[in-house]
């Protein structure tokens, strides 16, 4: 049998085709290649974070307030607390056993360890950790607290504010010395008789400081004097970190030695490229960081 209208493909559509399909493939592979571009960087920054997050709260939950020292990058330094007995434990032996899980590879200086360290991934890429340390300090210790008058616009209206200052402050609404109204007590003591006048007649662990019915009332306080705390108009009182800090237990300039917080600041930094995977410091390729923020206070 013969097929009079048999055609065959010729070698010149064969390779228009494949040109075509050539064509065709090239956004393919260019998405392709994004896709693995982006799945490198997002890897490499989930294990940046959890890196620096872990480096953190490592440092927050176990090392203490007087062992992290100031700097770019800052120190841990433990051997001038010695002779202090809440920090017994915190010696060169726990130092060296920490200073490996925190930044590893940082070596003991005259300062301490340098917070500063490489950890390495499932790929080979080398990340160079870096922390600064700075002394949130006070710099005035007045001689009594400051106090002002909040105003009897409040709690409606804004409060009249302390003026501004750089020093780290604390303020708060003095508790008013009288109860309003002691009727109301009745509902929280076992006596119906008793009728308490000040707070201190409640007693520890009885009842409350003011009715909520009654809570920006002055009833019952026109026996007190006019610098008295009361309900309306209420009395600020503001404290400097000197007023309600000791002074930390380690050698240095009076400037830092009150100090009740440290800034925490942490870069991670890397290099995608592949020449410059365990180089991270390089300053060419495709050069990667990030950086978290935190503060640590004075809980010891």
């Amino acid at each position: 049998m013969v097929f009079k209208n048999r055609r065959a493909v010729t070698f010149i559509e064969i390779v228009i085709a494949v040109g075509i399909l050539a064509v065709a493939m090239i956004p393919l592979f260019g998405l392709m290649s994004r896709q693995t571009v982006d799945t490198d960087r997002n890897a490499s920054q989930a294990f940046a974070m959890n890196k620096a997050s872990e480096i953190l709260n490592t440092i927050l939950d176990n090392v203490p307030f007087a062992a992290l020292r100031q700097g770019n990058p800052g120190f841990i330094r433990v051997d001038d607390l010695s002779g202090k007995s809440k920090y017994r434990r915190f010696n060169e032996d726990w130092a060296r056993k920490m200073m490996p899980v925190l930044f590893h590879g940082s070596e003991k200086q005259g300062a301490g360890w340098p917070c500063r360290g490489i950890f390495t991934d499932s790929r080979g890429i080398h990340y160079l950790v870096h922390l600064r340390v700075e002394d949130v300090a006070s710099e005035q210790k007045p001689p009594r607290p400051e106090r002002i008058k909040i105003g009897n616009s409040f709690p409606g209206g804004s409060p009249v504010s302390f003026a501004e200052t750089s020093e780290l402050t604390f303020s708060y609404l003095r508790n008013p010395a009288l109860l309003s109204d002691g009727n109301w007590i009745q509902e929280y003591v076992r006596d119906a008789a008793q009728r308490p006048f000040a707070e201190v007649d409640l007693g520890a662990g009885r009842g409350v400081a003011e009715s909520p019915q009654n809570i920006y009332q002055d009833e019952g306080m026109e026996v007190c004097g006019p610098d008295e705390p009361r309900y309306l108009d209420p009395t600020a009182e503001r404290y400097t970190a000197k007023m309600v800090a000791e002074k930390v237990p380690y050698e240095t300039s009076d400037k830092f030695g009150w100090c009740l917080m440290k800034k925490l600041l942490i870069q991670v930094q890397w290099n995608l490229d592949q020449k410059n995977f365990q180089n991270p410091e390089a300053s060419d390729g495709r050069v990667q960081r990030i950086h978290l923020m935190t503060v640590k206070g004075d809980i010891d």
